[in-house]
């Protein structure tokens, strides 16, 4: 057995780490990559971020890691922006490429289309909202995550979530009228 296996059962913070990658690395960088908009820089962001954990592990409240994941996150991300000053709309299809089964060429461009669509509709969103939908529906964290992360409460994360669900269903009952 490799000695870094052996080590987990023995060292809890190893153990919490290798828990916290499985369990948010995808999201992390997903959110990233809503961000940056290109999948190396957004990886490099999710790793910075994961680097950052494993040096707070003593000062962190564990039952908060989504929400502090996500924030160190966010802000690694803007940082790149700033730095790099262009803003990218955010385009998924690349990570969602690399986990897919290739589903029929028409069904496939179909299915692009209305990402873009639907990708371009958030991007168009106020910010707030923009935020509380995605760490919502593609990060997966709760509304209290979500409030933690965003510095509001749980309260306004519901209303910010639900605004921003009825302008994207409104916008497409429209376009499906």
């Amino acid at each position: 057995m490799p000695a870094d296996h052996l080590m987990s059962h023995r060292d809890p913070d190893h153990a919490f780490l290798l828990s916290a990658l499985e369990r948010y690395e995808r999201p992390v960088i997903r959110y990233a990559f809503g961000i940056v908009g290109e999948i190396n820089q957004a990886r490099d962001i999710a790793q910075d971020v994961f680097i950052k954990l494993s040096q707070s592990l003593a000062t962190l409240d564990r039952e908060r890691i989504a929400p502090w994941l996500f924030t160190v996150c966010r802000n690694r991300a803007l940082d790149h922006q700033r730095k790099h000053q262009r803003l990218i709309p955010m385009d998924l299809e690349v990570l969602d490429q690399e986990t897919s089964d290739a589903p029929s060429p028409s069904a496939r461009l179909e299915e692009q289309e209305l990402a873009q669509q639907l990708r371009q509709w958030l991007h168009q969103l106020p910010e707030k909202q923009r935020e509380a939908v995605r760490l919502k529906f593609e990060a997966g964290l709760s509304y209290r995550e979500i409030s933690t992360a965003l510095k509001t409460s749980v309260g306004n994360v519901g209303t910010l979530i639900h605004l921003g669900v009825s302008t994207l269903r409104e916008r497409w009952l429209a376009l499906n009228a």
